[in-house]
């Protein structure tokens, strides 16, 4: 059952220190005890059988979350233990609990979304889902027949009104809105008091006969059975609920799910309509969500480790296939899968052909890295190759990746082509591998190739046993990239993932390699 505590607190410990002749080792055993099963019930919720998520809720949501908590509960066998107050309090308790370094909340829900990101700019948290909208109305009593068009009348009528404390998600969002129209300070003089939460505003207007009307979020006017009246002062007044998952959780696959299960259409949207709220579409639900990556060959090493930490943190699978460009390509045509939820190429020029043979399956791209294609020949360079118009020396031994499977093979046939010389070059290519790894095996192995045409990002760990010649054209250059397929069910989830692999932590592991980094982020 899901724990409401209001204002975060515990109760007393039963433990008691006994009397009479203990020893000082028995004590220590007992004051030790005693620490222990304080931590427990901390970190436990009372009479569950495991640790409950801890959540921050803005009490202006509580309604919602509550009833969305409880299904989850249902749902996944999880326990989750809500704590309210209003949005800025919540996250001065965050950074409290972090400055104390014993940070308890896994999960932080504000009214608006502004808290969430400045929360995350100050480190307090992580990924942040939006959920659902509301806006600031003035809301009257049922049947007061109050209806004042603008604050301008609101003040000439002498209304007695309440609004909410700054601290709070809608006072917040009311003082910036008035202070644009320049209201704010006749609005704040005149007002009969101020609140803490949005729903003791709401509620001294619906049971304290002297309260005309409040400055409250229209959701919760609705659900305290109240009028909400829209005024012009207030029209941009939008805010976006939030559910953010703290940087110092224990859980964060629990706390995410937590989070997909509230943006979920079916699960909390559905909570979030019927208390009034616009919900905002999230992914469909599933307890253990599931992506299919079609992703280049050239970045596996890059972007293995971070697949793998998405993955855990996530609580999601991620089924990677790593191929040729081409390769991947041709079966997204032909395969009964179909197109991938997200493709990352070896070069771009293949999520163009993707985009255009099968009617624009992907939404927009990022940039991601870029590697130049180099020749890589023995130590010294016994042959003295120097440009790829240097390939057709009679007997020399090539070795290219196949360009119809291979980004790599592709550019580098092209870039043979562009010499016009490719008949001689062709007559010298003795290997055409699946992948540019077998080519660099076989060098290594010697005696059956004189040069291959490999990426500088495949060769960083044989620097000291070859030498290489960069080729110079522009189109040598490779650039990867990464979309997510317009109809994926997990839109937000990809989106994540690709902002993971846009990382500074990504960036490290690809320049690592030899990538040159091309992202726009950090």
């Amino acid at each position: 059952m899901v724990c409401r505590r209001e204002h975060g607190t515990m109760g007393d410990s039963e433990y008691r220190y006994g009397q009479g002749g203990w020893g000082g080792a028995g004590w220590l055993l007992l004051t030790l005890g005693g620490v222990a099963g304080l931590m427990f019930f901390l970190d436990r919720e009372p009479g569950d059988g495991g640790q409950a998520l801890v959540v921050y809720c803005a009490t202006g949501v509580k309604k919602a979350v509550e009833e969305a908590a409880g299904k989850f509960e249902q749902e996944t066998g999880a326990k989750v233990s809500l704590e309210y107050s209003s949005s800025g309090v919540l996250a001065n308790k965050l950074k409290l609990d972090k400055e104390g370094g014993v940070p308890r909340a896994d999960v932080y829900i504000p009214a608006d979304y502004v808290y969430a990101e400045r929360a995350r700019a100050d480190g307090l948290t992580a990924e942040s889902l939006r959920v659902a909208t509301w806006k600031v109305v003035l809301g009257v009593k049922q049947g007061s027949g109050l209806a004042p068009a603008n604050c301008d009348a609101v003040l000439a009528q002498k209304l007695s009104f309440v609004i909410c404390d700054p601290l709070a998600g809608v006072g917040k969002k009311t003082k910036k809105m008035l202070e644009h129209s320049g209201h704010w300070a006749a609005v704040d003089a005149a007002k009969a008091a101020s609140f803490p939460t949005v729903t003791e505003a709401a509620l001294a207007v619906k049971e304290n006969a002297g309260t005309q009307a409040a400055f409250v979020w229209d959701s919760v006017a609705r659900q305290f059975g109240l009028r909400g009246v829209e005024l012009p002062e207030l029209a941009a007044s939008r805010a976006d609920i939030s559910v953010a998952v703290t940087a110092t959780t224990a859980r964060p696959a629990l706390a995410l799910k937590f989070a997909r299960y509230l943006a979920a259409p079916t699960r909390g949207g559905a909570v979030f309509a019927r208390h009034h709220y616009v919900p905002i579409p999230g992914d469909a639900w599933a307890d253990t969500p599931r992506l299919r990556i079609d992703c280049g060959g050239v970045n596996r090493e890059a972007v293995e480790l971070t697949l793998r930490e998405f993955q855990q943190r996530e609580g999601a699978e991620i089924d990677v296939v790593y191929a040729g460009c081409g390769t991947l390509v041709g079966k997204m045509q032909a395969s009964r899968q179909g197109v991938p939820d997200i493709f990352m190429t070896c070069d771009a020029t293949y999520l163009d052909m993707a985009q255009a043979k099968m009617n624009h399956p992907f939404g927009p791209d990022l940039k991601v890295s870029s590697t130049r294609i180099v020749m890589l020949v023995a130590k010294g360079n016994p042959h003295g190759l120097r440009s790829l118009a240097s390939l057709a020396k009679r007997g020399l031994r090539v070795g290219t990746t196949d360009p119809r499977a291979s980004t790599l093979g592709a550019l580098s046939h092209e870039l043979c082509r562009e010499t016009g010389q490719f008949d001689a070059i062709e007559a010298n290519i003795v290997m055409m591998a699946d992948t540019a790894h077998t080519l660099i095996q076989t060098m290594e192995a010697g005696g059956k190739l004189d040069v291959v045409l490999v990426y500088e990002a495949n060769i960083q760990h044989l620097k000291d046993r070859f030498d290489t010649v960069p080729l110079q054209p522009a189109r040598a250059l490779a650039v990867q990239n990464i979309a997510a397929r317009k109809t994926t069910p997990y839109p937000r989830l990809a989106k994540r993932l690709m902002a993971r692999l846009t990382s500074q932590a990504s960036r490290e592991r690809f320049e690592q390699l030899g990538f040159s980094w091309e992202a726009n982020g950090p």
